[in-house]
């Protein structure tokens, strides 16, 4: 019916939000120099911390953080010595908060401690709760952060921007970047090292392809760049890659579990594919087909590099109250009949992140329902590219129903490309 051969951000990245629940805790090692109070754009370090509790001798090694109130943002900060005893203490406050946590801990790095409130970047002194510098230039919340082991730079990104800001272990801005991609890229939610002097910023939303598509960060220069590499895709790339995205589209799966997928979620996708590409793994039996542990497996392997390992007796039910069971072997799927499967997807990029996982940006696709029944898919239709299909969309043969991308993992099977599916989201008109 379909393929003579047997033939995806943000995303993504969730966003960091510090929750309700404490206490957390960094560690310290050494004091490093004492700041310079006439650093430009900093602001008079206050309030000191509170006179409750004297500093020891040895003074504290680590800083405890407790969320005291979410709603009215209240928050406990504690030096701990090495034995866990309090050794200072101070509170900050603001004030009422809507969806973004207003105080946030970034880290530690030698005796600093660093944590945002209200936009500011504030630094204390972990031996004895001094504040050292507070740097109000960042103004961003819903935060993101790294610190950079070497120096002790502090990296920071926000929910609602800005996209990226830099500052010294002394409260020096280094760099501030309000909107990194214009319009194509929002809600930065995430940040990793990508090597000694490369930062990777990824984000929550964007458009179409773009959605999932990290910025690198130069820090010798503290440029930002979007510059992952568009692969070429020759005609045998092509048809393998718009094969492996259709296998998902054509059983009207427009998204895919960022988690790999439940073992429900894995078999029933076996066992569409079974339905509509090899009929001959499916038995029928009355309302039901049935198929092997094994073909599922096996298609597993395949599309996610992975199996599944269901109990013996074990009983899935969909919203629909329409029940699957796995017993000795073999699972049970109801059946049913006049389906139409004329979906397919034409992939018009491919793009390679770092890691060397791809991003395959797609077109959806639905061939004509009269020509659907009357001949099937043609196999040709699964060679297009986004020229031919679009000119197959004028016309009139087919329907371009929206767009989506996939994150996968490039391999070679045999021979050839195939992919392992990490994540796909498809935007339908």
């Amino acid at each position: 019916m379909k393929k003579c051969l047997c033939p995806i951000i943000l995303f993504l990245c969730a966003v960091l939000l510090t929750g309700c629940a404490g206490p957390t805790g960094v560690t310290s090692k050494t004091e490093p120099p004492a700041p310079d109070a006439e650093t430009p754009g900093l602001t008079e370090a206050q309030p000191e911390a509170d006179a409750a509790y004297e500093t020891s001798a040895a003074g504290a090694a680590e800083v405890r953080m407790t969320r005291e109130d979410c709603e009215g943002e209240k928050v406990l900060f504690e030096g701990l010595d090495g034995n866990g005893a309090v050794v200072w203490q101070r509170t900050e406050t603001t004030g009422y908060r809507t969806e973004l946590t207003l105080i946030e801990e970034i880290g530690a790095w030698e005796d600093r401690y660093y944590y945002t409130r209200q936009g500011s970047v504030c630094c204390l002194r972990i031996s004895d709760g001094a504040m050292l510098w507070e740097n109000g230039e960042f103004g961003g919340t819903g935060i993101s952060g790294l610190i950079d082991p070497r120096n002790g730079n502090v990296y920071l990104c926000g929910w609602y921007g800005p996209d990226f800001f830099a500052c010294s272990r002394d409260g020096d801005t280094l760099s501030l970047a309000g909107s990194a991609s214009g319009n194509e890229f929002f809600w930065p939610s995430g940040m990793s090292w990508d090597g000694p002097d490369r930062l990777v910023i990824y984000w929550q939303g964007g458009t179409g392809l773009e959605m999932a598509l990290p910025y690198h960060v130069d820090l010798t220069d503290f440029s930002l760049s979007y510059d992952f590499g568009f692969e070429s895709m020759d005609a045998n790339r092509q048809y393998w890659a718009n094969i492996f995205i259709s296998d998902f589209i054509e059983q009207f799966k427009n998204d895919f579990p960022t988690d790999g997928g439940s073992d429900y979620e894995l078999a029933s996708f076996a066992h569409l594919f079974c339905k509509i590409n090899r009929h001959n793994a499916l038995s029928f039996d009355g309302n039901y087909d049935t198929f092997t542990l094994e073909t599922v497996n096996e298609l597993c392997m395949r599309f996610f590099g992975r199996t599944i390992h269901p109990a013996n007796g074990v009983l899935y039910e969909n919203q629909w109250g329409r029940q699957w069971v796995y017993e000795n072997g073999r699972f049970r799927f109801p059946s049913g009949d006049g389906e139409a499967y004329n979906r397919f997807a034409v992939v018009n990029s491919r793009l390679r992140l770092p890691g060397g996982d791809v991003i395959l940006g797609y077109d959806v696709y639905e061939l004509d329902l009269d020509e659907y029944w009357k001949s099937g898919m043609d196999g040709a239709l699964y060679r297009m590219t986004t020229a031919q299909a679009q000119a197959a969309e004028a016309s009139g043969r087919i329907t371009r129903l929206g767009f989506g991308h996939a994150e996968a993992k490039p391999i070679e099977q045999n021979g050839r490309d195939g992919y392992f599916l990490l994540r796909m989201e498809t935007t339908l008109y």
